[in-house]
Order: structure tokens, then C-alpha cells, then sequence
């Protein structure tokens, strides 16, 4: 039977397997066997000693070596990754040399779907500014707040991916006017009930919230630069919960600073956001630590779905969300 080497840090058997594995382990007719993530200089060793044939990884997982992969000479043929990314972990060479590869896919999306209502709601609110003068100076609001509703307005979704998708179910109560990107499938789109944008300098000038959900590759670095912030309507929203380097930040922070658009982030162009950073002083910014993906309730479903998939693996059948070589490389 095909053995399995569980590589976890304790944040991640607390995050990801709070229940502990003695069931699962129980259940599995093979070996298992753990290794802790501290221990990264022994890792290379285990996987030539033990030579598991499936490893389940998270973020904490030191590299793999490419000779530890079967099709390079060593045991590993599956990678059953817990989170999304796995680039600090594994190259797209390891896949190119046979690893098979599953990770967290469509789990995390309603979660980080919910905390981009969370962005767009506060931003709409103008919760930064109206909780700094409520705690910090002591200020109660004037008659007229500038507030302003979700109901109806014009939202503009730059990526529609799993992530939009989820959005777009959390947002039918308000009844948005949703439009995304040129580039998305006509039948995808109907299903949704969305519209399409004719360019997405249009996207942004159309759009009362514009939320950002490029994934991050060479072509979208840096692609919201000045020109297409400034296309945005006066007190609109900007939403980052995507990848933080697909936005000029320095442009972000000029056009913030004039206070015409309320913005709202999870992602920055460097993490964490430095302590000088102005993003952190303006009032028309509100700001989460990057902290739109699995919350601390629900990291269980991935911990649950990474074993699951083992199961698949061992009986032959279709792994839920598989990674590809060429998905992984558009991944972030």
C-alpha cells in the first residue's frame, strides 16, 4: 500500500486538522508517517529514507527536492498541498517530470468571496474614516455622512475567476449592476447573470466599486497603473483581494491621496505592508492584513479535502481540484 509522508508546521495541524489525524490514520490501510516543517534540514532525508510514495504538504513545507519526485529517480508521485500555491514548496519542473498535484482550488473561494463583500461594504460606509474619528479624535459624524449603499450600484469585477464567481451569488440581495473583463466566456457570463465590459479602461469608468481579481502574472504586473485608476468615477471603490503587485501601488497612494475614490485592501505590492507605508495613514483606506482565505473556523474543509484526495489517489479516481503545469504556473 502506498505510503504517505504528512508534513505540517503545528500552526497547520491546528489550522488545517484541529480534530488531529488518529481517525484518518486509522482508516488508511498504508503506512503514514509525520514530519514537522521545523525541521527542514532533515526533510530531503525522510523523503530518501522513507520514500513515500504521496506527501501532504502545506505552507510550511520545506522544498522538495526535484530528484525526490518518482519520474526523477525518487518515490513521490503525488502532492496532496493543503493551500493554493505551492511555488515556495515544488517547481513546474516537478510537475513536467510527473508529480501529480492537487491543492485547495474552488474551497477558499466563497471565504475570500466574503471578505471582498466585507472591503466592498466598508468601503461604500467609510468605515477607516468614521472609526478614526470616533476612537482616535473623538469626533461624531456630521448630518451628512457621504455614505453610501451597495443596493444597485455598478460593480465591475477586473477577473472572474472562482473568487468573482462566489461574489457575484454573495451580492444578488443587493441587486448589483455586475459587468467583468473582456475575456471571459460568453456561457460563463449568462450563467451569472453578468455583463461584459467593452475594454476594461470601460470596466473601470463604468464601475461605483471596482474590485481587483487578476491573478498575478508577467502580462497583469502592474497592469491598474494611474491611467486606469483615474478612470474611475468620482467616490467610487476600489477592492484589492486579489494580488497586490498587479497594482501600481505608488499610483494607488497618489490618487488616494486626493480623495476622490474610497479604497479598500487585503493584498500589497510587499507583504507585510511596511510600517511607513501612507496607505496605513490615509483616511479614505481601509486595510486587512491579508487575511481574505481560509478563516480560523473553516481552514478544516482544506485539511479535510487534502486527505480526501489522497483516498482518491489511492483508489484511481479523479482528484478534486488537480494542478497542472500550466495552472500552476499562472499561479500566484
Amino acid at each position: 500500500m502506498k505510503r504517505v509522508l504528512i508534513v505540517t508546521s503545528a500552526f497547520e495541524r491546528s489550522h488545517f486538522f484541529p480534530h488531529g489525524f488518529d481517525d484518518w490514520v486509522n482508516r488508511y490501510p498504508g503506512e503514514v508517517r509525520f514530519h514537522d516543517s521545523a525541521e527542514a534540514a532533515g526533510f530531503p532525508a525522510v523523503l530518501a529514507d522513507y520514500r513515500p510514495e504521496i506527501v501532504v504538504g502545506a505552507w510550511d513545507m520545506p522544498p522538495m527536492p526535484l530528484a525526490a519526485v518518482a519520474g526523477q529517480g525518487g518515490s513521490v508521485a503525488y502532492l496532496s498541498f493543503v493551500p493554493g500555491s505551492a511555488k515556495k514548496q515544488i517547481t513546474v519542473e516537478h510537475l513536467r517530470a510527473g508529480l501529480v498535484m492537487s491543492n485547495w482550488g474552488t474551497t477558499i473561494g466563497p471565504y475570500v468571496a466574503e471578505c471582498a463583500l466585507l472591503l466592498v461594504l466598508n468601503a461604500l460606509r467609510r468605515v477607516a474614516l468614521w472609526g478614526h474619528q470616533l476612537k482616535a479624535e473623538g469626533v461624531w459624524r456630521d448630518r451628512l455622512t457621504n455614505n453610501r449603499s451597495l443596493f444597485r450600484k455598478r460593480v465591475g469585477l477586473h477577473g472572474f475567476g472562482a473568487i468573482a464567481q462566489a461574489l457575484v451569488e454573495l451580492m444578488r440581495p443587493f441587486d448589483p449592476i455586475v459587468t467583468a473583463d473582456t475575456g471571459v466566456p460568453d456561457e460563463v457570463l449568462a450563467k451569472y447573470g453578468v455583463k461584459r465590459a467593452e475594454s476594461t479602461e470601460a470596466l473601470f469608468a463604468e464601475s461605483d466599486v471596482l474590485v481587483e481579481l487578476k491573478p498575478l502574472t508577467a502580462k497583469t504586473e502592474r497592469r491598474v497603473d494611474e491611467a486606469l485608476l483615474r478612470r474611475l468615477p468620482p467616490g467610487a471603490c476600489f477592492v484589492n483581494i486579489g494580488r497586490g503587485p498587479v497594482v501600481d501601488e505608488d499610483a494607488l497612494i497618489r490618487v488616494a491621496r486626493e480623495g476622490n475614490i474610497e479604497v479598500a485592501l487585503d493584498v500589497y505590492a510587499v507583504e507585510p505592508l511596511p510600517v511607513e507605508s501612507p496607505l496605513r495613514s490615509l483616511p479614505n483606506v481601509f486595510l486587512l492584513p491579508h487575511m481574505g482565505g481560509a478563516t480560523i473556523d473553516r481552514g478544516i474543509d482544506c485539511g479535510e479535502r487534502a486527505l480526501r484526495n489522497v483516498e482518491r489517489y489511492v483508489a484511481g479516481e479523479k482528484l478534486e481540484n488537480e494542478v497542472t503545469a500550466e495552472s500552476f504556473e499562472r499561479a500566484t
